[in-house]
């Protein structure tokens, strides 16, 4: 493949073909790359993360002085996705699902996030935060991540920062036994917020810029379950 590639860019000895190769090859990267190749990398390495760590993110500072106007100017910037192994037949072995949150805009949005993620919408009722949502099929029942629910502010060290086109990757981990998972079941992540964060006393914005969701949750696409089928 690299010899055929070669023998093009260099063909009749005219070096304008390699000038173009590469242009065409750093056009590829340019507005390609950023979205395609984290995908297929994180779907064909699973220990690779598609985004940076949610935990690594910036952390608010000063929202009351410190926002980006066009991310307060933003609505519904945020897509979600979930990468989702198949799940192992050991059952002492971790099943880690990837939860992606995506910021779609040119603007630095804030989002809540306090490095867990809730199982269920119901599970915890109006707590803001990622989660994942199984099918009904699905028997699992995992201890509650503590509520956050009826926060008016929250804390800065619990709101992350996604810059421009920026994603990043979270792993859930659930122990094989368990969950119980029968053909056809699916998942989907998702993120909620319920406020705009209350900012009191003198300040630049009125608050600390969270609404940013229509109807306060956005979710992904179901995927399926893939069953580890074990060889006879």
């Amino acid at each position: 493949m690299f010899k055929g590639l070669r023998d093009f860019l260099y063909r009749d000895g005219d070096s304008s073909n390699t000038a173009i190769g590469i242009i065409l090859l750093f056009m590829l990267f340019v507005f390609v790359g950023p979205d395609i190749l984290p995908t297929l990398l994180s779907r064909s390495f699973p220990f690779l993360d598609e985004g940076v760590p949610c935990t690594r993110l910036q952390t608010a500072e000063n929202r009351g002085s410190h926002q980006s106007l066009i991310g307060r100017g933003t609505s519904d910037p945020f897509e979600m996705r979930v990468i989702v192994p198949s799940i192992p037949e050991n059952p002492d072995a971790t099943w880690d699902i990837q939860i992606i949150i995506q910021n779609n805009t040119i603007g630095t949005v804030p989002f809540v996030f306090d490095n867990q993620a809730r199982i269920g919408i119901g599970s915890v009722p109006d707590s803001s935060g990622i989660g994942l949502v199984f099918s009904a099929n699905v028997a699992y029942q995992p201890i509650p991540p503590p509520s956050n629910a009826g926060t008016t502010t929250f804390s800065e060290n619990s709101i992350r920062l996604l810059g421009p086109r920026q994603r990043c990757a979270f792993r859930v981990q659930i122990p094989r036994n368990s969950i119980t998972v029968p053909t056809g079941a699916t998942v989907r992540s998702y993120y909620r917020i319920n406020t705009s964060g209350q900012i009191t006393g003198v300040t630049i914005f009125p608050d600390q810029g969270l609404a940013r969701v229509a109807g306060g949750i956005v979710q992904s696409e179901a995927e399926t379950i893939i069953l580890t089928v074990s060889a006879n």
